[in-house]
């Protein structure tokens, strides 16, 4: 175990001394959305998330003659910036609702996949219904309703992705001599919206001359001009694009609003090191258009330079490397392929070479284990804060908890029972984590009142922990009930595993319970009472009493090592609705915690565990009383 230990600190400091290394790119580039600083290469995927599906464009959106299976998010986004007029070419919208489709006037399409021209001209035959349905309340709209308003929120949000680095592309080419020379720029330059408003001292004299000019008199030069006046008063339309917030604060204030380019274009005073900025995104695009990589990544130097020399005290580009790292390494998915490989391994060693097949099975899992923690670890450097602040980051935890229990029981046993609980557990929590990180950034920033390291590091980690382990014992109650069925002739084994679950079942205990004490005290400091019938505290107080009855009755003798094991597994039902269930309710103090879409899957659970509870109970039953 020791050699596992070594092999993950050497793996995680390897890994990070790499990506400290790395050289800053364009997936680096920070931006600020809801509350934090991120990497562009994280807004991206998850911009493309909510359009798409998927944070990578798969072959079914990209145009046939394309020459790969997929497209990364920072490609597509830059294509869509320096092509807008080709932007129909992928498919990103993902419409499967059958009515919508029809109401939108689009053919049916298996894949359901559908440009931004074919859902614009369909978004138009309903914008009346849009309108009418944008001033109802959110609970009076139907399903479709909200589907509706979501596709038109997304076709906006691609739209202003398009669009968000117009004013900076090189777009407007000056081919007269005069107007070149007026200009101070050669012949055939390109220019951007930017450079032209840079420029509005010198083009002022030159327009009001226009404009009294009588057009029969207009050289080529003043044609010229018109066409330039005419593309920068479309290129104005693009104004509305102001959500890639990319630009630092000029201020030193740590409450200073990031701003997008499109909000610098609207007259304020541009600060020096905001102006340099934009020179270096324009000079980025420009090279990007001739495709000049090797000045590419030297304007993005520069640009990083210019963060680290005046926004320094904003941005720590190692956490922004870090988090595109992660982006990219997809770890809890590595983390979950080792995980189904021990169980698949174990149920081998059971059939065909015990020993040899248990070992690699260990080994699996204890890899999996690694890759679990170093992407719980790199989370906290990025986000500076313990490791469960939000729902998400919880399952995260409780997994890591759980399989390290499990753990624990197989150095203990040595008979497989470990790695089972521990693959199982582990595997089902990182689906499930699977679940809400589709629903976009999970790093996210917390409500104030919750935000206090200290606190996140006692009461929550413990109560967290306290889950873990809760679900552990209900597993390995699960074990017990199946093991009398298999093989009810080999008490010894039998009550190993009763000993191990009323162990387990005191360590939940201990932690549920101090974390429960912890949080009131909490409470107590923050709304100025220690308890207050909160849901989430009725929950945790509901476990508590529940595995204080199940050992009461056990100690007691009122209920046999069966009823026990039952108990604990009905645990299960009570920790999954103290953890998820009050989410349901919406209403409450702990904010962090509410999810919608969760009561069929949390039906489906409960119904399992009752089923398979009560079923291995009666079962067990016959075969063994004691």
């Amino acid at each position: 175990m020791i050699k596992y230990i070594y092999t993950f600190f050497l793996a995680f400091f390897v890994s990070f001394s790499f990506i400290r290394c790395e050289e800053f790119n364009i997936k680096h580039l920070p931006l600020h959305e809801n509350g934090r600083v991120k990497p562009l290469d994280t807004f991206l995927k998850n911009q493309l998330l909510i359009l798409y599906g998927k944070r990578t464009l798969k072959s079914s959106a990209l145009p046939e003659n394309f020459n790969s299976k997929k497209l990364n998010a920072d490609d597509w986004f830059f294509d869509l910036i320096l092509n807008p007029e080709e932007s129909n070419k992928y498919k990103v919208f993902n419409i499967s609702n059958p009515e919508l489709v029809s109401s939108l006037g689009l053919d049916w399409s298996p894949a359901h996949r559908y440009n931004i021209n074919e859902v614009l001209t369909g978004l138009q035959i309903q914008f009346d219904y849009i309108s009418a349905i944008q001033q109802k309340p959110k609970e009076e709209l139907t399903p479709f309703d909200q589907k509706l308003l979501q596709l038109y929120n997304n076709a906006i949000q691609f739209q202003q992705l398009t669009y968000s680095l117009s004013c900076l592309t090189p777009s407007i080419i000056i081919q007269d001599s005069l107007n070149a020379k007026r200009l101070n720029i050669k012949e055939g330059d390109k220019l951007s919206y930017f450079q032209l408003m840079k420029k509005a001292t010198e083009l002022g004299p030159i327009v009001n001359n226009l404009v009294n000019k009588n057009k029969t008199e207009w050289t080529e030069s003043d044609y010229e001009l018109q066409y330039v006046l005419t593309v920068l008063n479309e290129i104005d339309q693009d104004k509305f694009a102001n959500n890639l917030k990319i630009i630092p604060p000029e201020d030193s204030s740590l409450n200073s609003n990031w701003l997008s380019p499109w909000e610098l274009m609207d007259g304020r005073e541009i600060g020096p090191n905001q102006k340099q900025l934009l020179d270096q995104l324009e000079s980025y695009l420009k090279f990007r258009i001739n495709d000049d990589e090797d000045n590419q990544n030297f304007t993005i130097n520069n640009y990083k330079n210019t963060l680290l020399k005046s926004f320094n005290h904003l941005i720590n580009i190692d956490h922004l490397k870090l988090e595109t790292w992660l982006n990219k390494f997809n770890i809890f998915y590595k983390s979950v392929a080792f995980y189904l490989l021990s169980f698949i391994l174990l149920l081998l060693s059971w059939i065909i070479k015990p020993k040899m097949f248990q070992k690699i099975a260990l080994s699996s899992i204890i890899v999996g284990l690694i890759f679990h923690f170093i992407g719980i670890l790199c989370r906290m450097i990025i986000m500076q804060r313990p490791p469960v602040s939000t729902l998400y980051e919880s399952i995260l935890f409780v997994g890591v908890i759980s399989v390290i229990f499990s753990l624990i029981l197989e150095i203990n046993r040595k008979d497989g029972i470990g790695i089972f609980i521990g693959s199982v557990i582990g595997s089902i929590l990182h689906f499930v984590g699977f679940g809400y990180a589709n629903d976009g950034d999970t790093l996210e920033v917390l409500v104030a009142v919750l935000n206090s390291n200290f606190w996140l590091s006692t009461h929550v980690t413990t109560i967290t922990i306290g889950y873990g382990a809760s679900l552990f014992a209900g597993l390995i109650g699960h074990v017990y009930l199946l093991q009398i069925i298999i093989n009810p002739s080999n008490s010894k084994l039998i009550k190993n595993i009763h000993a191990n679950l009323f162990g387990a079942t005191l360590f939940a205990l201990f932690f549920t319970l101090f974390g429960t004490i912890l949080g009131g005290i909490w409470a107590d400091q923050s709304w100025g009472r220690f308890w207050g019938w909160d849901p989430k505290e009725n929950g945790a107080l509901l476990i508590v009493m529940w595995q204080i009855m199940m050992l009461h009755l056990r100690l007691t003798g009122l209920v046999k090592p069966l009823g026990f094991a039952l108990g604990m597994v009905l645990n299960n039902i009570v920790v999954i609705l103290a953890w998820f269930g009050v989410n349901l309710l919406s209403i409450g103090l702990h904010s962090y915690g509410f999810a919608e879409g969760i009561a069929i899957n949390i039906t489906l659970f409960v119904t399992f565990e009752l089923i398979t509870g009560f079923g291995t109970y009666y079962w067990a039953k016959k075969k063994f009383i004691k």
